[in-house]
């Protein structure tokens, strides 16, 4: 097993100074649950950033949110390269030779990951992930080849759990829609049946 930092470059986010017709992007913690459910978030626009830790975010990168009581964590998608983190993220750029992104995400989004994370939350109300605590989350390093076998599955189990997700809203929206219908027809009936008399 590694530290995190041994095999990653961990970067706090920034502020953001949002303007309306800003050159730079920005994704906030908000953001994550439209990347986690595979759809483009709705990046702030702002002024580009002077820090020389501001960097974009590119393929192969992960996001990591620094608040709430989960730990939110997710491979960045095309829709958001390019763009800068926010203050309540963390950028962690995995060194290729080392490990596999998919790989690293699916470690880090394990309950008994997850827990060691919030052990190294701090504050009250909304605690924050401390940057040193994510650094040295230890991430066991099996072979390249078993690590892509591991992220494919897990992959395969995300894909899976949106269908399951995405059928479940259209099962309600269908069984809504059939209520309504009988409720419909039934009233017809009913008018139906007095104007009859």
């Amino acid at each position: 097993m590694l530290e995190l930092r041994e095999i990653a470059n961990v970067l706090s986010g920034i502020s953001v100074r949002e303007a309306a017709y800003g050159a730079a992007r920005f994704i906030r913690l908000s953001d994550l649950s439209d990347i986690r459910a595979d759809k483009s978030p709705a990046l702030a626009i702002g002024e580009t950033p002077a820090v020389a830790r501001a960097l974009t975010i590119e393929e192969g990168d992960l996001i990591v949110g620094a608040r709430g009581v989960t730990t939110d964590v997710c491979v960045a998608t095309e829709a958001v390269f390019g763009a800068f983190i926010s203050l309540d993220l963390y950028l962690v750029r995995p060194n290729r030779a080392y490990v596999n992104p998919q790989y690293l995400a699916a470690f880090l989004d394990l309950p008994t990951t997850q827990a060691t994370l919030s052990g190294g939350k701090q504050g009250t109300g909304l605690a924050r992930l401390a940057k040193e605590a994510l650094e040295k989350t230890e991430v066991p390093l099996p072979s390249m080849e078993q690590q892509g076998l591991i992220a494919g599955l897990a992959q395969s189990f995300e894909r899976e759990a949106r269908l399951l997700k995405q059928l479940a809203e259209l099962n309600t929206i269908l069984g809504r829609e059939a209520i309504t219908r009988a409720i419909r027809a039934a009233d017809t009936g009913r008018n139906f049946s007095r104007s009859a008399q």
